[in-house]
């Protein structure tokens, strides 16, 4: 990393009481670029050089006493991005990484900086209209459609986009739940993060109280497992897998009885992975998979997490899928309790939601015809005990925009017969 432009008074004495000191003399190598690091380094003296590896020794940056390093090969077990050498003298106090996040749980404003570090590097931000991978690994502009769209219909073709949330996403049940007591088709489902877990279930076939009681059951302890020893991240999500196949089968995206796109992300080149062949299930696990929370997933030849990372609300994939008419539910609400996040996980998890905030306004200001807006400030968005709540929330934030989604199918049809 580059220098660090906050310092942390209590950050020295704290770490000092968790490590130890480390001398390194001039040129001595700290961290090997490629290479593995248990340690998290505080410069106490001296400084230290950064630099990429190869014939030529081109310094990046020179961090001096008060600056560290090392914190995201340290909590990801990933090799380094660059080379740390003493440039000079240098006294440094170091910690494993069970003492870093000690020190995080001790020092929210150290904590919070940690974790938008780790946040920037996972994120990968596509300047413009970033090209998206499909199941088949080539990229497809987000204007282009998948397929035409039928035309035997003699009415819109209805796309429904529903985006990642965490607990929040249970919203979207409601929200269904409003569109079937108003007849209102949906023809295609794209779906990111719990967006894509509810959508599996509405696609696969199952009624809206079927979802509603699954979804009433979840918890954390039945779609998590702690990884141990924790490594790139700290929770694992299989269980999550088996729990949707016990509700709606083993069955693949060619079994579902409405057409799902499922919206991950590849971790190594930042495409947007639109998934809509395969195992349901794996799909699923991959576009939960929050990044440095669960552990990524492998499919088709990517590292695949969290799809909120590259698109929010998928608005988008149902344009491309060949809807006529897109209704978008954000249930990203960027409103916190004051005060730091309790642990390290809900810290990144916050993070994560703030990292992707543009994500929403894209979905809303070109992809969306109408966006079903579901916010609960004060309900905790990361506890399935408020499950029944936000169900409830997204069934009347919906039952609000129904004359607006009725206007604007009146609307396609009245048009379509002028010509």
């Amino acid at each position: 990393m580059g220098p660090v432009q906050i310092r942390f008074k209590n950050l020295p004495s704290r770490l000092e009481e968790l490590g130890e000191r480390v001398d390194c003399q001039p040129g001595e190598k700290i961290i090997i670029q490629g290479q593995e690091c248990p340690f998290f380094y505080f410069v106490k003296s001296g400084r230290v050089e950064v630099y990429p590896e190869g014939p030529v020794k081109n310094v990046l940056a020179v961090l001096s006493a008060g600056e560290y390093f090392g914190e995201v090969p340290c909590l990801t077990g990933s090799g380094s991005a660059a080379t740390y050498a003493a440039g000079g003298r240098a006294g440094l106090i170091r910690t494993d990484r069970e003492g870093l996040l000690r020190l995080m749980a001790d020092l929210p404003d150290f904590n919070q900086q940690v974790v938008d570090t780790l946040c920037r590097i996972i994120r990968r931000e596509n300047p413009g209209h970033a090209g998206l991978a499909t199941e088949a690994g080539e990229t497809r502009d987000r204007a282009k459609p998948f397929a035409e769209a039928p035309d035997h219909l003699g009415r819109p073709v209805i796309g429904l986009a529903l985006g990642a949330g965490v607990v929040r996403g249970m919203a979207h049940i409601g929200v269904i739940r409003s569109l079937v007591k108003n007849n209102i088709p949906i023809d295609l489902v794209a779906g990111t993060s719990a967006g894509a877990m509810v959508g599996a279930c509405l696609a696969a076939g199952r009624s809206v109280e079927e979802i509603e009681s699954f979804a009433l059951r979840l918890r954390w302890s039945k779609v998590a497992s702690p990884v141990i020893p924790p490594g790139r991240a700290f929770l694992n999500n299989e269980k999550l897998g088996q729990l949707v196949k016990s509700f709606i089968g083993d069955i693949t995206f060619q079994e579902l009885d409405i057409p799902l796109a499922v919206v991950a992300a590849d971790s190594g080149t930042g495409e947007e992975v639109i998934i809509r062949e395969g195992s349901i299930t794996d799909a699923i696990r991959a576009s939960t998979a929050i990044p440095a929370i669960f552990e990524p997933v492998r499919l088709y030849n990517r590292t695949l997490v969290d799809g909120g990372t590259v698109n929010m609300v998928p608005a988008s994939v149902c344009r491309a899928m060949g809807a006529n008419i897109v209704i978008a539910v954000s249930v990203s609400d960027f409103h916190y309790q004051q005060g730091p996040p309790r642990n390290i996980v809900l810290a990144i998890m916050r993070t994560f939601d703030l990292v992707t905030k543009k994500q929403v306004a894209l979905a809303k200001n070109q992809w969306a015809d109408v966006v079903i807006d579901v916010k609960r400030p004060d309900l905790s968005g990361y506890s399935f005990r408020e499950a029944k709540h936000f169900i409830r929330e997204g069934e009347k934030r919906a039952d609000r925009m129904m004359p607006v989604i009725k206007n604007l199918i009146g609307q396609w049809n009245a048009n379509r017969h002028c010509f």
